[in-house]
């Protein structure tokens, strides 16, 4: 029987993660989000150390390092955002072709759509003020800093999504439902995504 598989993308400080990981629990499903760089790093047996800060990082053509380590999965000489986003794709198809379970970034609904497989693209979000009071909270950060990390951590996310996918992040022709946090709050969000989930047909898009 197909899987049932969840694809979130977030804004940052939206409650992305605080969701996926509530909602599995809720499922008795897992969560893939930093899992993945560790697998994409076992099958193309690299370094964690040297492959995390390419992680859901969009290549900079200025100032980039190749990759020349790995077996036989790993392209040779290719920057190691590059490198790095091949092998966790390559991991997303396998988990998802494994389990029902559910993916937090690194564009998991762009490789699963192109590979038709379905899936239900959620992508998270709620007002600026909002994320920034969040981060503030949660990093002890001032108001400043917190807006700066908020509007920096969004910027690069954006450019990770649209550099790979050539999709607009976050728009509506990308994404089968929309949540935003302000509204539903982290609970709210959970509840109406684990119905979402129950209401899926194994192996079918939703509406």
């Amino acid at each position: 029987m197909p899987n049932k598989i969840i694809c979130v993308s977030r804004q940052f400080g939206s409650g992305g993660h605080e969701i996926a990981v509530k909602l599995a629990e809720r499922l008795g499903i897992r969560v893939y989000e930093k899992d993945i760089l560790h697998l994409a790093c076992k099958f193309g047996e690299l370094s964690v150390s040297a492959m995390e800060d390419a992680d859901e990082k969009a290549t900079n053509p200025w100032l980039f390092r190749t990759v020349h380590e790995g077996n036989h999965h790993v392209t040779r000489g290719l920057p190691t955002s590059e490198v790095l986003f091949a092998l966790q794709s390559h991991e997303i198809l396998r988990l998802a072709g494994e389990e029902s379970c559910i993916f937090v970034g690194r564009c998991a609904d762009y490789v699963l759509t192109r590979a038709g497989i379905p899936c239900l693209r959620v992508f998270i979000s709620a007002p600026l003020p909002r994320r920034v009071e969040r981060k503030m909270e949660q990093e002890h950060l001032s108001a400043a800093r917190a807006r700066r990390l908020v509007k920096k951590m969004d910027k690069a996310r954006r450019k990770y999504y649209e550099n790979y996918t050539h999709q607009i992040w976050g728009s509506p022709e990308v994404c089968d439902l929309s949540i935003d946090t302000s509204l539903t709050g982290i609970d709210g969000a959970v509840d109406l995504l684990e119905k979402k989930y129950r209401e899926l047909s194994p192996g079918a898009h939703t509406a």
